[in-house]
């Protein structure tokens, strides 16, 4: 009689069952990392053609508006060979000194320019970081003394500023034609120099002002105040008809 002996595993050795899950690994793994090359793939694909179709918009756009630009420039030169009647030049050049009043038309001239800006000087002990910035009523001030002393025309920030212009603080910034904008600030003022240095030198709240903050002014031979060029909103005032 022959006795059989089975060959037991030596311990430590892989089973057949450790090279089976293992197999399993490495093909869930082959799978996942196909799996997530094959999304990237997709969202590149993605990405590519939302970027094409912003690109073919844009450029849809830009053609459409210089064909409005072209419309706009034969109108005008349509109108400009109409003849023209005595009555309508008159009205012609009423309107165009209403625009430079209302702030419309470029403006150029000497002047003033004021700069301010957040305090650069070490901070007093104990004082509150509100005292170092520039804040909406300084340059409202400004802008006021500026008009009172006869101003043609001013911009804050290359803003022009009309009878609708809002000046308000909103964080760090102030919005200006509800454009915000940091410190520095820039404000020109084309007018009578005299008077516009003299109502700034001898204001006390400008005074007051300069003491917290940079608060800086010169007369400017040569200014250039570009027209405002945004829509004119009135939410109450409504035009007045004359006649019936």
């Amino acid at each position: 009689m022959v006795k059989r002996f089975r060959q037991e595993p030596s311990p430590g050795a892989p089973s057949r069952w450790h090279w089976v899950v293992a197999a399993l690994v490495l093909v869930m793994g082959f799978l996942v990392t196909e799996q997530i090359e094959t999304i990237q793939a997709i969202n590149r694909t993605a990405q590519l053609e939302e970027g094409q179709l912003l690109s073919d918009l844009v450029t849809r756009t830009d053609q459409e508006n210089g064909q409005l630009t072209n419309q706009i420039l034969a109108v005008k030169a349509q109108l400009a060979a109409l003849p023209v009647e005595p009555r309508v030049t008159g009205l012609s050049r009423a309107l165009a000194a209403n625009q430079v009043w209302a702030g419309l038309t470029p403006v150029t001239g000497a002047g003033v320019q004021v700069i301010i800006h957040d305090a650069t000087r070490p901070a007093f002990p104990g004082e509150p970081a509100m005292l170092e910035l520039v804040h909406d009523q300084y340059v409202l001030r400004i802008v006021s003394l500026l008009s009172a002393a006869g101003a043609r025309a001013i911009a804050i920030d290359g803003q022009r500023y009309t009878a609708t212009t809002s000046i308000y603080c909103a964080g760090p910034t102030i919005r200006i034609n509800n454009v915000p904008y940091g410190s520095p600030y820039v404000i020109s003022a084309v007018g009578p120099v005299g008077p516009m240095v003299s109502m700034l030198a001898n204001d006390p709240d400008i005074q007051g002002w300069a003491q917290l903050v940079y608060i800086h002014w010169a007369p400017v031979r040569h200014l250039v105040i570009a027209g405002y060029n945004q829509p004119l909103h009135y939410t109450w005032a409504k035009p007045v008809k004359i006649g019936k």
